[in-house]
């Protein structure tokens, strides 16, 4: 018996719990219908509140325009837009009021006679011709629009000439001083009145000339030279016009030495020194001039076999070329390991990169179509820049070469560097459309497996994979040197202060950033930033260029490229700067020396 009462019980409990559950599911599904509800009308009327703000502040907007109307005697003028305030806040005690009052006056005064109101109109033309006269164009202009306001036919064809000349002054007037979207706002004014009249049409294209090429300024130089020629040829007395085109080259030839675009840049800097050049302008073109020529000499015809490691390239992809061992004194360079560049092959158009066995001074042809090379952390791995047609972008390969593999598919990526534990890299590409250079982070396993991290190029990693030191600029744009940032995207640091400080290589030590600029004395040398004291030490001291240093791996040398005695090379010397010594030349010139860099690994 007590079995079956349990079970009538246990029964009996299940279906209380189970209708305990449909009440509180009830329960939840109702107060979320509350909540959504509220939510809703909250919105509503957060929208409906805002909406009568805005309306709220369009009726004072009337209201005020009627007390200016009202100040300066123009009853209806002021009337219709106390009128227009009412309309849209009802609520607008001031302006019911004020409404009112001129209501009241106007039953109070009686209709002007025929001869009264031409004498009153008479007399509004009269000071509107005064104040015209006196060359006050915008107080002119607002006389003769109320007068013809007021009464539209009276005097209309003195009106109309007054108003146009008025209007095609007061344009000229803004124009000459700076303010050039009201000038052209004047000139169509004008030919409102008089339509396609020559002398309007012309100033209103010189001005919007003038405006057009300050909207391209700093960010489309050849769009601003070519609008300020176009505007120059129209009147060379134009504003400022010369002195504009002047600049523009000068601004122009900045950016492109920034570039490392020497060239182009002397061409901007000869073109703007034409018209009367100081002597900053001056040594800026000589330096342009002087990178130009020494960067880019003329290839010889035959390849220059140098007594130390020089290279003569072989079709073998694998050869190698047996070059003099050079003594291992303890304190002197080279430190070990393998140091790689790229060099250019002229007669056939490509890259090709090399590979120097410190230790056994000889000279292995690795690969073609290839530049920028970057060994692994291990010395196992060879990242680098792809020329190939099937492999555009960045690839790998074993450091003793073989097989490639592709790593990313843009053929503006380049400069890859790998962090320390050897899972990741950074690179520096323009490939997004505005050919802005940003800095990616990915994996060199994985292809195109990329992220955003910065603006900037030639990125380094330190040595605990923490920052990366690159060249670039603030967050604002402005303040260019070399900065550094965490690899996941936060404390940007700047570390110099020189936007020309480029192609910066962490020391293994983590204590220094050697780096190359030509900013300090017009000439390409190389210096190292001391991280903790903050202090900048110059290790070359050379007429001709010096660039693109890289540590070696255990910190006691540096190797870089040099144009020393007008002819292309790789060099050694220590961290100091002393005893550099030549290890290998290059074949006779290198295009866009700027575009390369260095490796040295294990």
């Amino acid at each position: 018996m007590s079995g079956v009462v349990n079970s009538v019980r246990s029964l009996i409990q299940g279906m209380v719990h189970r209708k305990l559950q449909i009440l509180l599911l009830v329960a939840l599904v109702l107060l979320g219908g509350l909540a959504f509800a509220l939510a809703g009308y909250l919105g509503i009327r957060h929208g409906v509140e805002a909406r009568m703000r805005a309306i709220e502040k369009q009726s004072w907007e009337h209201y005020n325009k009627g007390e200016l109307y009202l100040q300066e005697g123009n009853i209806e003028l002021a009337m219709a837009e106390f009128e227009e305030a009412l309309r849209l806040n009802p609520n607008n005690k001031d302006a019911l009021e004020k409404l009112r009052k001129l209501q009241a006056m106007k039953k109070q005064t009686p209709p002007p006679t025929a001869p009264a109101l031409e004498k009153a109109l008479d007399g509004m033309l009269e000071e509107a011709r005064k104040l015209y006269d006196q060359g006050k164009w915008e107080e002119a202009i607002t006389a003769l629009e109320n007068l013809r306001a007021l009464a539209p036919d009276f005097e209309k064809t003195t009106i109309s000439e007054l108003l146009f000349s008025a209007y095609f002054e007061a344009g000229k007037q803004k124009a000459a001083q700076d303010d050039m979207e009201l000038a052209v706002r004047y000139f169509n004014k004008a030919l409102e009145i008089i339509p396609d009249e020559p002398r309007v049409k012309a100033e209103k294209e010189k001005a919007s000339l003038y405006i057009e090429a300050l909207s391209y300024w700093g960010a489309d130089w050849d769009k601003t030279l070519a609008t300020l020629q176009k505007l120059y040829e129209m009147d060379p007395d134009y504003k400022d016009v010369a002195e504009k085109i002047r600049q523009a080259h000068l601004e122009y030839a900045e950016v492109l030495a920034y570039l490392g675009r020497w060239c182009d840049a002397e061409a901007q800097y000869r073109i703007a020194a034409q018209s009367g050049a100081d002597a900053k302008v001056k040594a800026s073109l000589n330096k342009a001039h002087y990178l130009c020529h020494v960067a880019t000499p003329t290839p010889s015809a035959t390849a220059e076999i140098a007594a130390a490691g020089t290279v003569t390239p072989t079709g073998s992809t694998t050869s190698t070329t047996s070059a003099k061992l050079l003594p291992h004194v303890p304190g002197t360079c080279p430190s070990g390991g393998r140091i790689a560049w790229a060099d250019y092959d002229a007669a056939r158009g490509i890259y090709i990169i090399y590979v120097y066995d410190a230790t056994t001074g000889q000279v292995k042809k690795l690969a073609e179509e290839a530049s920028n090379p970057s060994f692994s952390p291990d010395g196992k791995t060879l990242l680098f820049r792809s020329w190939r047609g099937d492999m555009i972008g960045l690839a790998r390969m074993p450091a003793s070469g073989g097989e490639w593999a592709r790593v990313t598919k843009y053929a503006e990526d380049t400069f890859p560097a790998w962090s320390p534990d050897g899972e990741r890299m950074a690179f520096a590409s323009r490939r997004e459309g505005d050919r802005k250079w940003r800095i990616y982070l990915g994996w060199p396993l994985a292809e195109e497996n990329v992220s955003e991290l910065y603006f900037g190029t030639r990125p380094a990693w330190s040595p605990d994979g923490s920052y990366i030191a690159f060249q670039g600029c603030d967050r604002t744009g402005s303040h260019c040197g070399l900065y550094s940032i965490e690899a996941a995207g936060g404390n940007l640091r700047g570390l110099t202060d020189k936007v020309g400080d480029t192609a910066p290589s962490w020391s293994p030590d983590g204590s220094k950033i050697a780096f190359m600029s030509a900013d300090r004395d017009g000439n390409w040398e190389i210096y190292v930033l001391e991280l903790e004291a903050g202090r900048e030490i110059r290790l070359t001291d050379n007429p001709d260029i010096d660039g693109l240093p890289v540590w070696s791996p255990d910190g006691r040398c540096l190797a870089f490229l040099s144009h020393r005695d007008g002819k292309w090379g790789v060099y050694v010397m220590k961290a100091d700067g002393s005893s550099p010594s030549l290890i290998a030349s290059l074949q006779g010139s290198l295009p866009n020396w700027m575009d390369h860099n260095l490796s040295w690994g294990r």
